[in-house]
């Protein structure tokens, strides 16, 4: 088994004016270097907290595009919800909720109120070159900021916790949880530490129980880049993926970037899973609104978290299939 690194040092950052002007010049460098979305936010927010952890920008690798290049939950949100997720774990509130819950709610409604959607493939549109993505990618360590230092008060409804609280309830009786479950089965083949499983805390329910992106699926996803992934550092090879955006080229082959090919293997991972699930959305999966009590407990009490436990097993399996024959090539 791989060694475990040991925990990095708690995560800190100041949600100041002079913070925000910091992370906005420090996340236009790095994404000139690095190229793609979610791994220069997880690079930035690691800057701003003084926390050198390449592991953790790994776990990233292949989120850019919309976790998996499927336009799906935009990596302005999914690095950010990585770092709460690191400072807060599945500490719970007094409400029982992981107080995760409620820092990925507030984050959300703070990305929405700006970009108006949390999906990649709208805010990239059809834009050769996705220029609005760099706003994107500038203001999304603030706003992590921002949710990192506020006490989230009514970020989660009333109704919504109650919902929340019953669906967590059955899970916690099942020891489950969406993305920790793939990332338990597969700790034998890639060494999963507490510090990557407290990264996934938020992504369960299909991203703080919304019903988007399953969260087995955004696991998997971050487990191929912490087996596999490999970091971009290199001004003049993010130069020649922009030129070959611009032409029309191949932006996104393997070669051209460092984190093409984790981003690409997550790609194939959510065809194999729309194959096999009939799509990527949780909320389409479930068949479930997990923001109502009385779907919530339909869903608890038709034993509807029993297939959600299986899949998990089976997105891991196939991960591990995966990352064997990425070794092998």
């Amino acid at each position: 088994m791989p060694e475990r690194p040991p925990r990095p040092p708690d995560l800190t950052i100041d949600s100041t004016a002079g913070t925000a002007r910091a992370l906005r010049r420090r996340s236009t460098a790095n994404l000139l270097r690095m190229g793609h979305c979610a791994p220069t936010v997880m690079q930035t927010l690691l800057d701003a907290s003084d926390t050198d952890a390449p592991r953790l920008v790994k776990l990233t690798a292949g989120l850019p595009g919309g976790i998996g290049n499927t336009g799906g939950e935009c990596g302005g949100i999914t690095a950010p919800l990585i770092l709460l997720g690191l400072r807060h774990g599945l500490q719970s509130d007094e409400g029982g909720l992981p107080v995760i819950v409620a820092k990925g709610h507030d984050l959300l409604r703070r990305f929405g109120a700006i970009q108006r959607t949390t999906a990649c493939r709208e805010i990239r549109g059809n834009a050769r070159v996705p220029l609005r993505c760099i706003g994107v990618v500038r203001e999304a360590p603030v706003l992590c900021a921002q949710s990192l230092c506020s006490d989230c008060a009514g970020s989660v409804s009333a109704e919504q916790g109650l919902a929340y609280g019953r669906l967590y309830a059955d899970w916690e009786a099942k020891d489950f949880h969406c993305a920790r479950a793939v990332l338990r089965h597969l700790d034998r083949a890639i060494g999963v530490d507490e510090q990557v499983f407290s990264a996934a805390s938020a992504f369960m329910g299909g991203t703080v129980f919304t019903g988007m992106t399953c969260s087995a699926l955004t696991a998997g996803v971050m487990a191929l880049g912490l087996a596999v992934g490999e970091i971009e550092n290199s001004r003049p090879r993010v130069l020649r993926m922009i030129a070959t955006m611009a032409v029309g080229g191949d932006a996104f082959a393997d070669k051209i970037n460092a984190f093409n090919r984790t981003m690409n293997l997550g790609h194939r991972l959510s065809l194999w899973f729309a194959a096999e699930f009939g799509g990527t959305q949780c909320r389409d999966i479930t068949r479930c609104d997990f923001a109502r009590l009385d779907d919530v407990s339909r869903h608890v009490d038709g034993g509807g978290s029993a297939p959600c436990i299986a899949l998990a097993e089976r997105v891991a399996q196939r991960v591990q299939d995966m990352v064997a024959s990425a070794a092998a090539a």
